[in-house]
């Protein structure tokens, strides 16, 4: 494959791989905005949308207006020819119409709970008596010491998506209602329908009336202990009852709504909850990997900063390759939190790209920040970001890199059987991860030392492998992949037609442990390995090792060509690996310049680095010598853009007369939510200027009625951040020292929020569909000024150093510019790369007035822009939006790499008196500013 080649399937419309994020519908809903909004998706190379509506929504949901809403998105998505995509739901896990299938009672999800006590309860659903060492269901009072009890729950908070006709009624009050207004779209600018989470019950021990059809109701009931106790005994009904939930988990929702799809001329997309773990596929169905099969794009979320076990991508790229499925699509980097720059953003997709991935929803394009819009598991890919000019840049990285993952075939050396049905013998929910910590552990080390070692695999679920697999010409046939070296991990049982398949296996077989169960039936198993781990390693398709553990190494082909990827996991280290005689076949590909550079055996990759190598026979070997040198003093600061203070105190008053102590503002949002407070309030907030400045304060719409400084009433008008955020130049109402600001709010909350926020029994479905009729946000002051460390304001006398961090200098709550400028003088010789050491989105660089931009790396080579002698540099430095909107009180770290709604808001635990373990008053903040400014000269190795 040569790279012209290449290049012009680049050029070619790669609208499928293009980006399509959550847009997060999460306020009332104006037209015009949602249109803007629209062509500024499309402006910064985003392929769609999927239209999600959110936490913050006060737009009726699936009423007159929000249908309206989608028709002109989809006009304006069809102009412009983008993809867009439903939502399912109000919020996530799909299945209960934004909490409309909850009025119905035979429509709530049911759960068990347990209890041993010393009567016979005759409300109980089962109870038991231990006889024998075994347990007896009794069905009348009895003489024992112990009762062993199982009680039956109804959730009022989800629903049972078990249940067919939940089903049938969640696709007619959902997906029938947009078939009916927009058919003519369907398949067209219409695509399809993103379905998020679907769960039994996640949060105690799931049960479900439906089991019956799967398995007799005598033994469900005289079984159902079994699910509390790690018992032997219970090992055959244990496994028999979770993939029968599995099986209805898959039939009854995600196969009705597939097939659904299919007749309506669109598709289905997104994912189930918590891939990434074993113990966890066990909150929503008990297995992922069974429903790929009836997703059109099978999807898989990412969250947070770190990139962990591959288990989430590798599952669903290796359904996805046996059953022929090409596109699988990311919804990423939510909870990696506002400071994440572009370069660890790329990490995270890198990690999952890499594993199979091809198709990208961000997380998260929010139409408001306003509200929980700020705290709704950031970042943002909106126009709020400060490098949302330069986004264009990032997401052409991934179309290309989606374009090469799809239209590639992943190289393996081995396939895994996958152990889910052994975490279904010993896991108790209770217990969690602890129940079945063996287990997990020892599949994750040896995911991990295959990793090291550079054993490239696939992953066959016991399921796929009953419907698709087969032995031919002594291989085991998978769909449409084979296998000649087959691991089986530390499984203590395995599916009867898993063993019947193996029985007839001719190839190699390495046994990690000996099997003593067959589908939970203790019996010997006449299975034997017949090659060892050392063997596997030596017979490896690509001589591969990470010497410090740290990186993997994928390898995938096609037409298109032969590639190596390799990702740096650690955030902190580098990473060395070494790939024998790579430097000969391989080089480095660049996927934004398209440009191909040599390598040698030994790598050395930066933190979080990722890289691709292309085999490439018609080239010389080369290499470089490189020179630093150090231009930081060449270089000063001219201007910083308007400066913020965050104003998150105040003191609150019910009479506009007597006022509380100052506290949090969060802290008193939390006391009127728990009292379901309606009624007038008025909150003061202070601060202190030291000298005279031009200030402007800023409020959220829906946090005040009438606002005074100083005792001067003051109007504010809609600003250009964000149409809820509303501003006033205050200026003329300033007085040296303290300042008073009262506002006056007529507080109130519909029926429902408190039951979300507050009953045990309400889940993260209702509050995931929540919204404020008024709340109270933090305010911000803005201006030309510094903040000092008591938090009062004075006037600029002098900018920092270059190489200070501007969080110290005054710039605590800092969102925006700041500009550098120098000079660098060039002698002709060697490339010059420059590399700007330091914490910041992204930079704007300019030399000799010619604008280029480091985005998604810290380095850009600047040879062809120099000349000789003197060159004039300008450095416009972007900061995130983390020091503006936090989170500021986590008292724990000053920046999470799992951010989430909680760390700023603290919600309910200001009433149950439990925030003192998580909050601070301190401010927490995070560094902003550049170190050095080195200039490496790179020079060709005679």
């Amino acid at each position: 494959m040569s790279l012209s080649i290449l290049k012009e399937c680049f050029n070619k419309n790669l609208k499928e791989y293009k980006s399509i994020p959550f847009w997060s519908w999460n306020n009332e809903l104006d037209e015009n905005e949602l249109i803007k909004q629209i062509q500024e998706m499309k402006a910064c190379g985003m392929g769609g949308f999927i239209i999600h509506a959110r936490t913050g929504l006060k737009t009726e949901y699936l009423g007159d207006k929000w249908f309206n809403c989608v028709k002109v998105c989809l006009e304006k998505a069809k102009e412009l020819d983008m993809n867009a995509w439903i939502y399912d739901e109000n919020g996530w896990p799909s299945g209960f119409v934004g909490g409309k299938l909850l009025e119905k009672l035979e429509y709530r999800a049911q759960f068990l709970e347990y209890k041993i006590n010393d009567y016979y309860d005759e409300e109980a659903f089962c109870v038991y008596v231990k006889e024998n060492n075994k347990y007896i269901r009794i069905t009348k009072k009895e003489s024992s010491k112990e009762f062993h009890t199982i009680y039956i729950c109804t959730s009022p908070a989800n629903t049972d998506i078990l249940n067919p006709d939940v089903v049938s009624q969640f696709i007619q009050l959902t997906h029938e209602e947009y078939y009916k207004r927009f058919k003519d779209s369907f398949g067209k600018e219409l695509v399809g329908f993103f379905t998020d989470e679907p769960q039994f019950y996640r949060y105690q021990t799931p049960y479900s009336k439906t089991i019956f059809t799967e398995i007799n109701e005598k033994e469900v009931l005289d079984n159902l202990i079994y699910l509390f106790l790690k018992d032997e005994e219970g090992y055959p009904f244990r496994i028999k009852y979770y993939s029968a939930l599995n099986r209805l988990y898959v039939n009854n929702f995600y196969k009705r709504i597939y097939n659904w799809c299919n007749e309506h001329n669109c598709k289905l997309t997104g994912h189930s909850i918590e891939e990434g773990a074993l113990h966890a596929q066990m909150y929503g169905g008990a297995n992922v990997s069974t429903s790929y099969e009836y997703e059109h794009i099978p999807a898989i979320d990412w969250l947070g900063r770190v990139c962990g076990s591959e288990l989430a991508p590798k599952q669903v790229s290796s359904v996805c390759a046996q059953l022929g499925i090409k596109h699988i699509l990311t919804e990423t980097f939510a909870c990696s939190g506002y400071d994440v720059t572009p370069y660890e953003l790329k990490s995270i997709g890198d990690f999952q790209y890499f594993n199979g991935v091809n198709m990208m929803c961000h997380h998260l394009f929010p139409y408001s920040l306003a509200g929980g819009g700020k705290y709704d598991h950031p970042p943002v890919f909106s126009n709020h970001n400060n490098w949302f000019n330069e986004m264009k840049q990032f997401n052409e990285y991934f179309d290309r890199l989606g374009y090469l993952i799809a239209n590639t075939e992943e190289v393996y050396d081995v396939g895994i059987i996958h152990p889910i049905k052994n975490v279904y013998l010993d896991y108790i929910r209770d217990e969690d991860y602890k129940s079945v910590k063996l287990l997990e552990d020892n599949f994750n080390n040896l995911l991990s030392f295959l990793r090291k070692n550079g054993v490239m695999f696939q992953l066959i679920d016991e399921e796929i492998l009953k419907k698709y697999g087969k032995i031919k010409d002594g291989k085991l046939i998978v769909g449409k992949k084979e296998y000649t070296n087959i691991i089986i991990p530390d499984m203590k049982s395995i599916s009867l037609s898993t063993i019947n398949l193996l029985y007839n296996y001719n190839c190699n077989i390495l046994l990690m442990n000996n099997i003593e169960y067959v589908d939970g039936v203790k019996q010997d198993v006449y299975l034997k390995s017949n090659i060892t781990i050392d063997e596997l390693l030596k017979n490896k398709k690509i001589k591969y090792s990470s010497t410090d553990g740290r990186s993997f190494m994928t390898s995938r082909s096609s037409d298109l060509g032969n590639y190596i990827f390799i990702k740096n996991n650690s955030i902190d280290n580098e990473s060395e690996v070494i790939i024998e005689g790579v430097s000969n076949n391989y080089q480095r590909l660049d996927l934004l310049s398209l440009n191909l550079d040599c390598i040698s055996d030994k790598i050395t990759l930066k933190p979080s680095e990722g890289i691709i190598l292309m085999k490439n026979d018609n080239f010389v070997n080369y290499d470089y010598n490189y020179q630093d040198q150090d231009i930081t003093k060449n270089f000063r600061i001219y201007k910083i853009s308007e400066n913020f203070l965050v104003l998150d105190n105040a003191s609150i008053s019910f009479d506009g007369i007597v006022y509380s102590d100052y506290k949090p503002l969060q802290a008193i949002f939390d006391d009127l939510l728990y009292k379901d407070y309606q009624g007038e309030i008025y909150l003061k907030q202070v601060f202190k200027v030291n000298n005279y400045l031009n200030l402007k304060l800023i409020m959220e719409k829906d946090s005040f009625d009438e606002v005074y400084i100083n005792g001067h009433y003051i109007t504010l008008y809609k600003g250009k951040f964000d149409e809820n955020f509303y501003q006033s130049d205050i200026t003329k109402y300033i007085t040296l020292g303290e300042n008073e600001i009262i506002y006056k709010l007529n507080y109130y909350q519909h029926d429902g929020v408190h039951f979300a926020l507050f009953d045990p029994l309400a889940t993260e479905s209702v509050r995931n569909c929540l919204y404020y009729d008024k709340s109270l946000e933090n305010n911000y002051l803005k201006g030309d000024f510094i903040v000092e460390d008591d938090l009062s304001l004075s006037r600029i006398k002098e900018y920092p150093s270059v190489n200070s961090s501007l969080e110290k200098c005054g710039y605590p709550f800092f969102k925006g510019e700041v500009y550098y400028n120098g000079e660098y003088n060039y002698d002709g010789n060697g490339d010059v790369i420059l590399k700007i050491d330091g914490r910041f989105i992204c930079a704007n660089i300019y030399i000799n007035d010619i604008k280029i931009d480091i985005v998604l790396d810290n380095e850009i080579d600047i040879t062809d822009y120099l000349s000789l002698g003197k060159n004039r540099l300008k450095i416009y430095l972007k900061s995130s939006l983390r020091n503006l909107f936090g989170p500021h009180h986590y008292k724990h770290n000053n920046e999470p790499f799992g951010v989430h709604p909680g760390l700023f808001n603290f919600r309910s635990m200001w009433v149950n008196k439990d925030y003192n373990d998580f909050y601070t008053d301190k401010y927490n903040v995070v560094s902003f500013g550049i170190k050095t400014i080195i200039m490496k000269k790179r020079f060709l190795k005679i």
